[in-house]
């Protein structure tokens, strides 16, 4: 999952936060550093302006790879310059071109709750993204060191989430959770969310306590502690309250749910976590 991720970077003290971040990722092998020009801003016309102006952002970007070198020896590290409009859109051509399994950004929204919500570039590459997705919380990362560093970074795996709605999708992410080395303890959650009488949610939860039962009964032999947790309300609400109680270092969902939509919907549960919970969220990618 972390073996060669990609990571756009605008030189921003959030960015460079980031870098210590990538360099202890588990079983990360090498890193995409991105910095995409917007042509917006950049000298109209091209020429040597323009050749100058893109020459400073390789310059910034060489940078940045000689840091996260010098933090990770053993890591390779590619250093990418493109210039575009569609700064999403650059990106995820960027990491399809590259062959990279994550992409991580971060939450850096102007919203006045602190800036939990994803900012327009990184909510669109979450949109758009047909490889997997890792949001880092930008309060995280902003005061990461000691404990925090640890757990958020080489130990993003060490107590993982994993909401379930018992769908293909669902199946698909745990799959890939079970598959991943480094797992620490997996905590296992169903929100039950409909039901019009008392003994119809009381029997919806006492099937998924069965189902989750199961699916613990299934990872217990590859060493994984599990843990599962039943609740009822909004699902998004309700798993991002769960990841703060719990000390969550990751919240592990699949991009699609029961409904399978082609692209991760904004409304979607999976989508409303990454933009609300203050903690970091991988979205995995499921076939169609």
């Amino acid at each position: 999952m972390f073996e060669k991720t990609l990571f756009s970077t605008d030189f921003s003290e959030y960015a460079r936060k980031v870098l210590p971040c990538l360099a202890g990722f588990p079983g990360c092998r090498e890193v995409i550093l991105l910095h995409v020009c917007e042509e917006a801003r950049s000298p109209r016309g091209g020429g040597e302006i323009g050749g100058v102006f893109l020459q400073g952002c390789s310059n910034l970007l060489r940078g940045e790879k000689r840091s996260l070198e010098g933090l990770n020896p053993a890591m390779r590290v590619t250093a990418v310059v493109k210039g575009s409009s569609d700064i999403p859109g650059a990106i995820l051509e960027a990491a399809e071109e590259k062959g990279a399994s994550l992409i991580v950004v971060g939450a850096r929204g102007n919203s006045l709750v602190e800036g939990i919500l994803l900012g327009s570039v990184s909510s669109a590459v979450l949109r758009r993204a047909k490889t997997n997705v890792l949001v880092m919380r930008h309060k995280i990362v902003e005061g990461m060191q000691g404990r925090s560093y640890e757990m958020f970074c080489p130990r993003i795996l060490s107590r993982v989430l994993c909401p379930v709605d018992f769908s293909r999708h669902s199946d698909h992410a745990l799959a890939r959770l079970s598959a991943t080395v480094g797992v620490g303890e997996v905590i296992l959650v169903h929100v039950v969310s409909r039901g019009e009488t008392e003994g119809e949610i009381g029997e919806e939860v006492r099937a998924a306590k069965d189902h989750l039962e199961t699916i613990a009964g299934s990872l217990a032999p590859q060493g994984i502690g599990v843990r599962t947790i039943v609740k009822t309300g909004n699902p998004a609400t309700e798993i991002a309250r769960i990841a703060d109680e719990e000390d969550v270092s990751v919240i592990w969902i699949s991009s699609h749910g029961k409904g399978g939509f082609r692209e991760l919907l904004l409304g979607s549960t999976a989508a409303s976590v990454a933009m609300n919970a203050r903690r970091p969220v991988l979205v995995v990618r499921t076939p169609e």
